[in-house]
């Protein structure tokens, strides 16, 4: 597809600098001749051509651009004086070797420019590889379903670029917030991998010693993104991914944990996490529930708007609820599959 692209893109600007070259040539004729300096502006589209096509072409364009104001271009139109094969040769030379250098340098640097964006694509499916591996750590050691994950990624991305449609928003989320808070959201729960196994896969219900310590997951998690943000400090995608994992269990009234902020002061990112999280929670089965329906999940949530939820985003997550539904299915069904084979 992107080859295609650019096929069509370099066809347009090959297009563009005959036609170019055809308009200037109109004008030189119009002007006089060969003799005044628009002849000159034939520089442009051998240019276009050179640097945007391959080699090859460009210099059949400028071979092209030559004959048209060589031989075929009288040096005084009113006159009809043809111009010296001389002068004519010099400037068809001169555009051929100005074509050569241009489409020369324009192949070197598009090679170098294809070479680079290979090894960045490598790079970063890298990093992501390593995030990937390390939140399914954390997600191994008490998520039964093994898509955890998976589905919160996928309906992150799909409530934020809902999101990113709403007036309050709008000029907020972009293209590379939506990016970042899919990988992102795959660390929400990393800091688990410091919780006992005692504790975290405790069937019955958290003692309120054992409930403090489950809550710590959220400053292990993020203390280990704080170290990584030393080294990176400017880095926008480490900076969404803490106050994902530090924030995802705040409340909008102000009563999570584990700072107790409210409302706005909560990190965006966080408000988007903690009602998928909780969605994605309420449908699966956990060693100590079982899975609710997707109407009996839209319920609490819904009851939880304007105390656990921020309203705005329960409103956009109630709009898209069959799209929401149906992404969820459609990776656990997917990953059951898989396993079965």
């Amino acid at each position: 597809m992107w080859k295609h692209l650019l096929k069509m893109k370099q066809s347009y600007y090959l297009v563009l600098a005959y036609a170019l070259s055809i308009t200037i040539a109109i004008l030189v004729y119009a002007t006089g001749g060969t003799h005044n300096s628009i002849v000159n502006f034939m520089n442009i589209p051998i240019l276009i051509a050179s640097s945007t096509n391959r080699k090859s072409k460009g210099v059949i364009h400028a071979g092209i651009s030559g004959l048209i104001v060589g031989p075929f271009m009288p040096l005084f139109t009113t006159t009809g004086t043809p111009q010296k094969p001389l002068y004519w040769v010099i400037r068809m030379v001169y555009f051929l070797i100005l074509s050569f250098v241009v489409g020369t340098f324009a192949d070197y640097y598009k090679k170098e420019f294809e070479k680079n964006s290979r090894i960045e694509k490598e790079i970063s499916e890298s990093h992501l590889a390593t995030i990937y591996a390390l939140a399914k750590l954390s997600e191994s050691r008490d998520d039964e379903t093994g898509t955890h994950i998976e589905r919160v990624s996928e309906l992150c991305k799909i409530l934020t670029e809902k999101l990113s449609h709403h007036p309050k928003y709008s000029g907020y989320i972009n293209s590379n917030y939506i990016d970042n808070i899919y990988i992102a959201s795959t660390l929400h729960d990393i800091g688990k991998v410091g919780i006992p196994d005692s504790i975290l896969l405790k069937p019955g219900r958290l003692t309120p010693g054992e409930f403090e310590v489950i809550k710590k997951h959220t400053t292990i998690g993020s203390g280990i993104l704080a170290k990584v943000q030393e080294k990176y400090p400017s880095n926008t995608f480490l900076s969404l991914g803490y106050n994902i994992v530090y924030y995802h269990h705040e409340n909008w009234d102000g009563s999570g944990y584990p700072t107790g902020k409210s409302k706005e002061d909560i990190p965006l990112s966080a408000r988007i996490m903690v009602v998928v999280d909780v969605y994605d929670s309420l449908r699966s089965k956990r060693v100590y529930k079982e899975a609710y329906s997707h109407e009996t999940s839209l319920d609490i949530i819904l009851q939880g708007k304007g105390t656990h939820f921020d309203p705005d985003i329960v409103d956009v997550f109630m709009e898209n609820e069959a799209l929401i539904r149906d992404t969820y299915d459609r990776i656990t069904e997917r990953v059951k599959f898989k396993s079965s084979i």
